[in-house]
């Protein structure tokens, strides 16, 4: 029987239902988020002097788009590595703090410092509610982004900035962009640790069964709150099901953030008996959030690329693959038992007197022994009782004769 595929799109309600909270350690991203510069979501800052250089460096807040993502899924980032420059056609992605692939970047061991810069200037911060932090009325939002610039290389690169002539604009500005680094590199600083990364996990990736079986667990490990969506291109005869067997609902994408705790769930591929050998993929994933600090790098270590992190809070995509096999169930055949019947016998018998034999108790000779075959006798004396018949008749048709 040909398994005729028709697709669904499975998940959350029942999977939602199914979670239980975890506290174990958060596994590694199964696939991690992708990202590439974006230049049409670029916002300009302007170009500022650090010490010990000669010429300008241009400022700006990054662009991004969050492949695998959606239509318009972009975010916003602040660089972490000098003087490398930016690729436009390299891929980054997500990695820990500690993976910086600069051997000189004092980003490793600075980064908490960055990340407190993220979450308390632009564009976390409104313009308005930045000007009012840093006490600058009618700050601009390209003095901001230089500010904010400055004092994240500050902390990756080792980098000043100087203090007389700071940009390339005129000294009100150059007031504003040094309030905003002084204000960032100064004592409130005390730093911000990094928080938990969007992850989801299947474990195994594969598992074979039998059809007429569930097959599974698959684990669903994730750090989002619910939302996860199941994908598949489901065979005839197969559905997924939780550990009670209670069938998954078809149903649309969610759209939640990461959050700080570990979600398990379990999913099963049950196969009806009678399908025919196979296969089934599926996915599943949730909308994460992607934080402030997430660092991205080259995807491909042998391209150098400049290193970014999120400036602000963005929506993406995480997920991951599994498959389940089956072949068939063995058909187990049961033998009835063969009936024989005999052939019937018809026996024309001569009825005989009946006689009376008692059979002596056992313990005699051979003689004394219980009869157990035919006995002659019997045949013996009825042929004698025969013949004696048939001499008297010859007898009295011989006296008849002669009267």
């Amino acid at each position: 029987m040909a398994s005729r595929l028709s697709p669904k799109r499975l998940g959350a309600a029942v999977l939602g239902a199914s979670l239980a909270l975890m506290t174990a350690a958060l596994p590694a991203a199964a696939d991690a988020v992708v990202v590439k510069p974006h230049r049409p979501a670029n916002v300009q800052g302007m170009g500022i002097f650090l010490d010990g250089k000669d010429k300008e460096i241009n400022t700006e807040l990054i662009g991004l788009k969050i492949i695998e993502g959606g239509d318009d899924q972009t975010a916003t980032a602040y660089c972490v590595e000098l003087p490398t420059p930016l690729e436009d056609n390299t891929p980054l992605e997500e990695v820990p703090w500690n993976e910086h692939p600069n051997d000189d970047t004092k980003f490793k061991t600075n980064a908490k410092f960055v990340n407190w810069i993220l979450h308390n200037s632009y564009p976390t911060l409104s313009v308005e509610a930045a000007g009012e932090k840093f006490g600058l009325d009618g700050v601009k939002e390209s003095s901001l982004i230089a500010g904010t610039q400055a004092a994240i290389w500050h902390y990756s690169d080792g980098a000043d900035l100087r203090e007389n002539n700071s940009t390339v604009e005129g000294s009100d500005v150059d007031a504003d962009v040094l309030a905003v680094y002084k204000y960032l590199t100064g004592e409130k600083n005390v730093g911000m640790d990094q928080e938990p990364a969007p992850t989801l996990t299947i474990d195994p990736s594969e598992l074979e069964g039998k059809a007429g079986t569930l097959i599974g667990p698959f684990t669903v490990t994730t750090t989002a709150e619910g939302g996860l969506v199941l994908e598949a291109e489901v065979p005839q005869g197969v559905t997924f099901t939780d550990k009670d067997g209670n069938e998954l609902p078809v149903s649309q994408e969610g759209d939640l953030g990461a959050q700080a705790e570990t979600r398990v769930g379990e999913v099963f591929v049950k196969v009806d008996e009678g399908v025919e050998p196979g296969e089934v993929k599926f996915t599943v994933h949730t909308t994460a959030t992607l934080h402030h600090g997430r660092l991205f790098v080259a995807q491909d270590k042998q391209k150098k690329t400049q290193s970014l992190v999120i400036a602000k809070p963005a929506k993406a995509d995480v997920k991951d693959t599994a498959k389940a096999k089956w072949v068939e169930a063995p058909v187990t055949t049961t033998t009835a038992p063969t009936t024989t019947t005999a052939p019937t016998t018809t026996t024309t018998t001569t009825e005989a007197p009946v006689t009376s034999t008692t059979v002596p108790a056992g313990g005699g000779s051979d003689d004394d022994l219980a009869n157990t075959g035919a006995s002659i006798f019997v045949p013996l004396l009825i042929g004698i009782g025969l013949l004696g018949a048939g001499a008297g008749a010859l007898l009295f048709l011989r006296r008849k004769r002669t009267a």
